[in-house]
C-alpha cells in the first residue's frame, strides 16, 4: 500500500485513493480495529488512539482525526500550503455531537476544502478565499449537528482551531486538549 501511495502526484489522486482504500474507523489501543457501528461508538472515549500514515496504511481504517494526518503526510511531502482544522460544539468533551478535523490547501490564489471522511461531503471544493471557505464549512457541520436536534445555543458554540501536528498514539482527551489548545480561528 505504500508504494501505491507514494506513487501519488495531486490531490485528486489522493482523495482517490483514500476513498478507494482507506475505510472510516479506528485503530483502538488493545490493537483491534473499530468500525463505524455501535461497537464503534461505545468504545471510542476509551479505546481510540491517534494513528499516523503508517499505521493508517497499514490497517486501512482511520477516522477524520486519522485521515487529516495521512492528509497532512502528503501534501507536506508534496509542499502545499495547508491547514488542518479542527471543529467542535464546545460542551463537554464526552458528548453526543461529532467533532471534525479537515485539511484545506492553497493552490495559486485559491483555497481548497479537502474532505475524504464525510461521505456526504466528500470532495474537493475551491473558494476564493479561506474565509469563504470556512464559511461554507460551517455551514455544513451545522447540517450535520441539525440531525442531532441541536439547540440555538449550543450551535453558538460551535469553536475552530487550526493546529499542527500531534503526537501519535495519543488518547481521546489528550487530543482534545492539543486542539482546543492549538490557534482559535475566527472568520466571521
Amino acid at each position: 500500500m505504500i508504494e501505491e501511495y507514494n506513487k501519488i502526484n495531486n490531490p485528486n489522486d489522493l482523495l482517490e485513493f483514500i476513498s478507494n482504500n482507506i475505510k472510516y474507523g479506528f485503530l483502538g489501543k488493545n490493537g483491534k480495529s473499530y468500525y463505524h457501528d455501535d461497537d464503534f461508538k461505545n468504545s471510542f472515549f476509551d479505546e481510540y488512539v491517534l494513528e499516523d500514515k503508517d499505521d493508517i496504511l497499514n490497517t486501512l481504517y482511520g477516522n477524520c482525526w486519522d485521515q487529516v494526518e495521512l492528509e497532512r503526510d502528503w501534501f507536506s511531502t508534496h509542499n502545499y500550503e495547508f491547514k488542518t482544522i479542527f471543529e467542535m460544539v464546545s460542551v463537554e468533551y464526552k458528548n453526543d455531537y461529532p467533532t471534525h478535523t479537515f485539511l484545506a490547501y492553497r493552490e495559486g490564489d485559491y483555497w481548497y476544502w479537502f474532505e475524504h471522511s464525510d461521505n456526504k461531503h466528500k470532495g474537493i471544493y475551491k473558494f476564493n478565499s479561506f474565509g469563504e471557505l470556512m464559511k461554507f464549512e460551517k455551514s455544513k457541520y451545522i447540517e450535520t449537528l441539525n440531525d442531532y436536534n441541536i439547540t440555538e445555543e449550543e450551535l453558538g458554540r460551535i469553536i475552530f482551531r487550526e493546529y499542527q501536528k500531534p503526537n501519535k498514539s495519543i488518547n481521546v482527551d489528550e487530543y482534545l486538549d492539543f486542539v482546543l489548545n492549538s490557534k482559535e480561528i475566527n472568520f466571521t
